[in-house]
């Protein structure tokens, strides 16, 4: 079986296939601009600190303003929750980052950096993330929104819709090996 189609609402109208129209490459091409800029400084920060580019971005935030919570840190990190609560984890196994109770209000968590995470911070590169955030708030609202309805529709009909939107190349935890004696073994 061939690739599956993608499916157009009826007023849409496909670009031609086989020739990629000059804005469909240009398009790509600052897609892959910024993927690579991404990746570029992931990798000097894991070389360099030991850091995902992702969890030097949170020590990064968390430097401008903590204690905070995981939802204020997510606010930050423009991402959600549960995405930040992944990175934050391993940064406080790390010993990076320190979770509290706060002395105000026992029902919230706060997070802030350990001495070796603001020791880090010293010796990082820059990141990316950052960079791409300003960049983003640049922009108009209006803008904005006709992006982000736009990359909405891109990654629906790309059908990555169903994935979870987590921070840029932070891995997913590796998966423990299975239990147990081997069959056939």
């Amino acid at each position: 079986m061939g690739p599956q189609a993608l499916r157009l609402s009826p007023k849409k109208k496909a670009a031609p296939r086989g020739r990629a129209e000059p804005a469909v490459r240009e398009v790509l091409n600052s897609l892959r601009r910024i993927v690579r800029s991404l990746r570029v400084a992931s990798r000097t920060a894991e070389q360099r600190v030991g850091l995902s580019g992702a969890q030097l971005f949170v020590l990064q935030c968390l430097a401008r303003q903590s204690p905070c919570s995981v939802n204020e840190l997510a606010a930050r990190t423009a991402t959600d929750q549960s995405s930040v609560s992944v990175v934050v984890s391993r940064l406080v196994t790390a010993g990076h980052v320190r979770r509290a109770v706060s002395k105000s209000d026992r029902r919230r968590v706060e997070l802030s950096l350990t001495r070796s995470g603001k020791a880090l911070l010293g010796s990082a590169p820059e990141v990316a993330q950052e960079r791409l955030l300003v960049a983003l708030e640049q922009l108009s609202v209006q803008d904005l929104r006709d992006l982000s309805r736009i990359l909405a529709e891109v990654v629906e009909l790309a059908e990555a819709s169903t994935l979870a939107p987590a921070l840029f190349f932070e891995e997913a935890p590796a998966l423990a090996p299975a239990k147990g004696p081997r069959r056939g073994a």
